[in-house]
């Protein structure tokens, strides 16, 4: 996990008031698998028993949001198999004859 992935997993405050205020802006930008990532360690935070509960209810948000996305993001690459499974948005070949005399002559 990178350095920025595993600290915002470890700590859930959020820096700004922009960040409290969940819908505002633009959306973060993530890989799936960053995003994956993090969420793995938050779920893992969550289950510290020690842990605060305003971190707990800025964890549990932030990976609310982290599965939405992701789930959003298996289920539009799920539709495109099935579009590829069906023939469709396939790249097209032409298959050449193999030349009946020698190579290069």
């Amino acid at each position: 996990m990178s350095d920025v992935a595993q600290s915002q997993a470890i700590m859930f405050e959020p820096t700004d008031e922009k960040e409290l205020r969940a819908g505002r802006g633009g959306p973060e930008r993530i890989t799936f698998e960053q995003g994956y990532e993090e969420l793995k360690g938050i779920v893992s935070r969550l289950d510290d028993p020690e842990l605060p509960v305003h971190e707990m209810f800025e964890g549990f948000r932030r990976g609310k949001g982290l599965e939405k996305a992701l789930r959003a993001y298996l289920q539009e690459r799920e539709g495109e198999l099935a579009e590829l499974e069906e023939g469709n948005n396939l790249p097209e070949f032409e298959i050449a004859s193999p030349s009946n005399g020698p190579a290069g002559g």
